[in-house]
């Protein structure tokens, strides 16, 4: 776990003081960009999910309000 930690930690960039001073925003896209990495994510988030009992899972988007 300590493997895919480090991976996924590597591809997520901090920009400071975005959007306000004294915020880090957390970019993600660098490891939506990385087959390997987003692959490791979603195994990752799976067993998690299964080890939980989860059956379902929902996507929320919130574009355009």
């Amino acid at each position: 776990m300590t493997d895919i930690r480090e991976l996924l930690l590597s591809r997520i960039r901090d920009v400071t003081d975005y959007p306000e001073p004294g915020v880090v925003f957390k970019d993600i896209t660098p490891l939506l960009a990385d087959p390997a990495a987003f692959s490791a994510l979603t195994e990752a988030l799976a067993e998690i999910a299964t080890r939980q009992g989860a059956t379902k899972v929902v996507g929320l988007e919130a574009r355009g309000f």
